[in-house]
C-alpha cells in the first residue's frame, strides 16, 4: 500500500485517521457506501453480528452459534497435546478472549440479551477449568476477572430471574473449579451478590458443609487452606446476615485456622472485650504453620491492648517481644521502649538489648540511633561487608579519618586477592577511590598501587585498571 507521496507505509502506521474516515464517509454517495458495507460485511460474519448488536437488529440462534464458534476459535489453536496452553499461547488467547468478551459479550449485555451472554460465558469458564495453562504471565486471572466483570453486568441489568438462574449454576461450580479459577476471587463474587434471603440461608448452609466436608481431609503437616477459606467465607456471610448466635457458634471450634482467630480477635476488640482478645492473641502465637509476620502482627496488638489496659509491665514485655525477636528492621519499637524510661535507667537497658538482639540484627543502626560513634566504627572494623563502608561512612569520616582509611585498606587487600577478571579490578579501583577523600589518602593509595604493581605483574589487566588511580 502507497500514500500520496508514494512511500510503502510502514507497520502499525494508520494510512488515515477518524476525521478523515469521517470526511470520507460523508462524501460517499448512500449507495456506493452501502455496496462497500455489504461486500465488507460478507467477508467477516463477525463484524455482521456486531453490527446487528449496534443497529439493535434481533439476534438469530445461527448468531448465536456463530459466538460460540468465534470463542472456540479463539481457545482451540492454542491448545497442544494433554490440553496443555504453554506460555506464549496463553498469552494470545488471553489477548482474544478478553477482546472477546470486552466488546462482543458486553455487545450482548448491553443489548438485553442476557441469557445469552450468561450461557457464552459459562462455555469459556468451564473450558478454561478444564485447560492445563502455564500462567507465568497472570493471564488466567485476567481472563477470569473478564468473565466475573460480564457476569456483574449481567446481574446489575438483568432481572431478578437471570439473576437467580445465575446463582444456582455459580454455586453449583463450587466443587469443580480447577486451577484456572481463583477460589478467592469466586468465594469474593458469592459474597459480593446474591443477597435475597433464601440465597443467603443456602450460601451459609453450603460453606458450612464445605468447611465440615474438609476437616477432615487436610494432608499430615499441611495448614487447612482449603477449609480456612470457606470458614472465613461462612463467618463473613454470616456477619453480612447480622447472625451473631451461628457466628458465636462456629468461632470457638474453629480457633486453630488463623483468619476465623483474626476475626474473632477484631470483633472482641470492636466490642471493647480486650481482655478476651489479650487471650486469643496469646495463643495464636503457639499455632503452627505461620509465619513470622503474623507474631509481630499479634505481638503490636497486644502492645496496643495492654497500653489501653495501662498495664505497663505486659506493654513492656511486648515492646522488647518486638525490639528484640520480631522487629528487627525497625527502629521505632526501640525508640518506643526508650521512652519509657528515664536516660539513667535506659543506659543499663540499652545494653541489656544489645546483648539481647540476634546476630542478623545491624548493631549499628542502633550504635548510630544512640549516638555512639565509637562502637559503629568497632562495628564496621570487625565486619566482613565492605558495603557498611558507605552506610556508616558519614557517622565515622570526620571523628576518625585514620581509622577509616585503615578499613578502606584492609578490605581493598582483601579484595584484590580474590580478584581474577578485569570486571572486579574495575570494581576494587572505584572502590579504592573512596581513599582519596581523607587527608593521607594519596600517599596510602600509592603505596597500595606499588605493592600489587609487584605483586601482581603477571596480571597487564589489572596494571591496566591500575592506572586509573595515579
Amino acid at each position: 500500500m502507497y500514500n500520496q507521496d508514494n512511500k510503502k507505509l510502514k507497520a502499525g502506521e494508520k494510512m488515515t485517521n477518524l476525521n478523515e474516515i469521517r470526511d470520507i464517509v460523508e462524501n460517499t454517495d448512500h449507495e456506493t457506501l452501502q455496496n462497500f458495507v455489504v461486500n465488507l460485511l460478507s467477508e467477516d460474519e463477525n463484524l455482521v453480528m456486531r453490527l446487528r448488536l449496534l443497529s439493535n437488529n434481533e439476534l438469530t440462534e445461527e448468531d448465536f452459534e456463530q459466538y460460540k464458534k468465534r470463542y472456540q476459535g479463539i481457545v482451540n489453536p492454542n491448545i497442544e497435546t494433554g490440553r496443555f496452553v504453554p506460555y506464549r499461547k496463553a498469552m494470545r488467547m488471553e489477548r482474544g478472549l478478553n477482546d472477546f468478551l470486552t466488546e462482543e459479550v458486553t455487545g450482548l449485555v448491553n443489548n438485553k440479551y442476557f441469557d445469552e451472554a450468561f450461557d457464552i460465558t459459562k462455555l469459556i469458564f468451564l473450558r478454561l477449568n478444564k485447560l492445563n495453562i502455564d500462567d507465568s504471565g497472570g493471564v488466567v486471572h485476567d481472563i477470569m476477572r473478564e468473565i466475573f466483570r460480564v457476569w456483574q453486568a449481567i446481574l446489575n441489568q438483568g432481572p431478578k430471574i437471570i439473576a437467580t438462574t445465575m446463582f444456582r449454576w455459580i454455586i453449583s461450580r463450587r466443587d469443580q473449579l480447577g486451577d484456572t479459577t481463583d477460589p478467592d476471587q469466586y468465594l469474593e463474587f458469592l459474597l459480593d451478590n446474591f443477597r435475597e434471603p433464601n440465597q443467603m440461608e443456602r450460601k451459609l448452609q453450603i460453606a458450612g458443609q464445605q468447611v465440615e466436608e474438609l476437616e477432615d481431609k487436610t494432608p499430615p503437616g499441611s495448614y487447612p487452606v482449603e477449609e480456612e477459606r470457606w470458614a472465613k467465607f461462612y463467618l463473613e456471610l454470616a456477619d453480612q446476615m447480622d447472625d451473631e448466635e451461628k457466628i458465636e457458634q462456629f468461632i470457638p471450634s474453629h480457633l486453630y485456622l488463623i483468619e476465623i482467630r483474626n476475626f474473632a480477635i477484631e470483633r472482641h476488640i470492636s466490642k471493647g472485650e480486650y481482655d478476651k482478645a489479650v487471650e486469643l492473641l496469646k495463643e495464636g502465637r503457639a499455632i503452627e504453620f505461620k509465619g513470622p509476620d503474623l507474631n509481630r502482627q499479634y505481638t503490636i496488638q497486644l502492645k496496643e491492648l495492654y497500653k489501653i489496659k495501662k498495664n505497663r509491665e505486659a506493654y513492656i514485655k511486648e515492646l522488647w517481644l518486638l525490639t528484640t525477636k520480631y522487629e528487627l528492621q525497625s527502629l521505632e519499637p526501640f525508640n518506643e521502649l526508650k521512652a519509657q524510661y528515664s536516660h539513667e535507667e535506659w543506659a543499663e537497658v540499652r545494653e541489656e538489648i544489645f546483648q539481647t538482639l540476634p546476630e542478623n540484627a545491624r548493631l549499628a543502626d542502633y550504635y548510630r540511633n544512640e549516638g555512639l560513634e565509637e562502637r559503629i566504627l568497632e562495628y564496621v572494623q570487625n565486619s566482613t561487608y565492605s558495603g557498611d563502608i558507605f552506610t556508616y561512612e558519614a557517622d565515622l569520616k570526620d571523628k576518625y579519618p585514620d581509622e577509616m582509611l585503615d578499613i578502606y585498606e584492609k578490605f581493598a587487600r582483601g579484595r584484590m586477592k580474590m580478584a581474577n577478571e578485569r570486571r572486579l579490578y574495575r570494581e576494587i579501583v572505584e572502590f579504592t577511590k573512596g581513599m582519596l577523600d581523607y587527608p593521607g589518602g594519596r600517599a596510602r593509595v600509592d603505596q597500595l598501587i606499588e605493592e600489587w604493581t609487584v605483586e601482581y605483574k603477571h596480571r597487564p589487566a589489572m596494571i591496566e585498571e591500575l592506572e586509573k588511580l595515579k
